[in-house]
C-alpha cells in the first residue's frame, strides 16, 4: 500500500509540476481556398507535356477544407517550444478539353475529369526571441506533403501520386492590443531550393473570450513550385482565402 501511495502522490506532483511548466493552446477550424496556377504531368521518357491551367482547364473552383493546429511552451531553458499542424488541400473539376496533354493522356478532345488531394504535416520546434506585448518567434518547420492528382478521361485514368518533405523556416510575430481581448498575428514559412520553391502566410486577428477560448480569423495562402513532389510533376500553385478557428488555450 506505501509503494501504491508513493506513486500516486509522485504522479499527482509530476502532474502539478507539468501543468506549471507547459502551456499550449489547440486550434481547429476551415479554410474557404480558390487554386489558381498550373501543373504538367509526363511520362518517364515522353517528351515533356505543356502546363495545364487549374481553373480555365481543370475547372477546379473555391472549396473548403480542414485546419488543426496543437502549440505548446514551457519554461525549461534551451529546449525549443513545439507547434504541430496540418492541413488539407483538396479540388475537384470537370471541363470540356481540346488538344488536352496529361500523362499518358496525349491530345485528346472531350471531357476530363480531375481531382487533387493533399495533406500537409508540420512539426515545427521553436523559440520565443521576444515575449511580451509584441512576441516573436523563429524555428524551423518540418513539412511532409503527400497525396495525388487524378485525371481521368473516359478511356483513361493517370495518378501522379506526391510525397514530398521540405525543412522551412519559421517566423511569427504577435501583437497584443492594449486593453483589448484582440491580438493581431502575422506567420510564415519559406524555402527555395535549385527546383522548389514553398512558402505560406497567413494574417489574422484574434478574439480571446473567457476559460481560454477564442476565435480567430485571416487570411491564408499556400506556394508550391515544385520539381519535385513526384516523377515527371511540375507545379507552380497558388492556395488563397479566408480561414476562420476555434482556438483554446491551457
Amino acid at each position: 500500500m506505501g509503494g501504491k501511495k508513493y506513486i500516486a502522490v509522485a504522479m499527482l506532483g509530476l502532474t502539478n509540476l507539468s501543468a506549471g511548466i507547459v502551456q499550449g493552446e489547440i486550434l481547429a477550424g476551415t479554410y474557404y481556398h480558390s487554386p489558381s496556377g498550373n501543373a504538367s504531368y509526363t511520362l518517364p521518357g515522353d517528351i515533356a507535356n505543356a502546363a495545364v491551367d487549374l481553373e480555365n482547364t481543370f475547372g477546379w473552383k473555391k472549396e473548403n477544407d480542414i485546419l488543426l493546429q496543437a502549440d505548446f511552451k514551457h519554461s525549461l531553458p534551451f529546449l525549443p517550444n513545439l507547434k504541430i499542424g496540418y492541413a488539407n488541400l483538396s479540388h475537384t473539376g470537370k471541363n470540356n478539353t481540346t488538344d488536352f496533354f496529361w500523362g499518358g493522356i496525349v491530345s485528346f478532345d472531350g471531357f476530363v475529369s480531375s481531382s487533387l488531394d493533399l495533406e500537409l504535416y508540420d512539426i515545427t520546434p521553436y523559440y520565443t526571441i521576444l515575449d511580451g506585448m509584441i512576441e516573436a518567434d523563429l524555428g524551423i518547420t518540418l513539412r511532409n506533403i503527400n497525396g495525388n492528382i487524378t485525371v481521368s478521361t473516359f478511356a483513361q485514368n493517370e495518378t501522379a501520386d506526391v510525397e514530398s518533405f521540405a525543412p522551412m523556416l519559421y517566423g511569427k510575430t504577435k501583437v497584443d492590443i492594449a486593453g483589448t481581448p484582440l491580438s493581431i498575428e502575422c506567420e510564415a514559412n519559406f524555402v527555395s531550393t535549385e527546383e522548389t520553391t514553398f512558402y505560406d502566410y497567413e494574417i489574422s486577428a484574434r478574439y480571446t473570450f473567457g476559460a481560454g477560448f477564442g476565435l480567430e480569423g485571416g487570411y491564408k495562402a499556400f506556394h508550391l513550385d515544385s520539381e519535385e513532389l513526384a516523377d515527371g510533376l511540375k507545379t507552380d500553385i497558388d492556395f488563397k482565402g479566408p480561414y476562420t478557428m476555434l482556438t483554446w488555450s491551457f
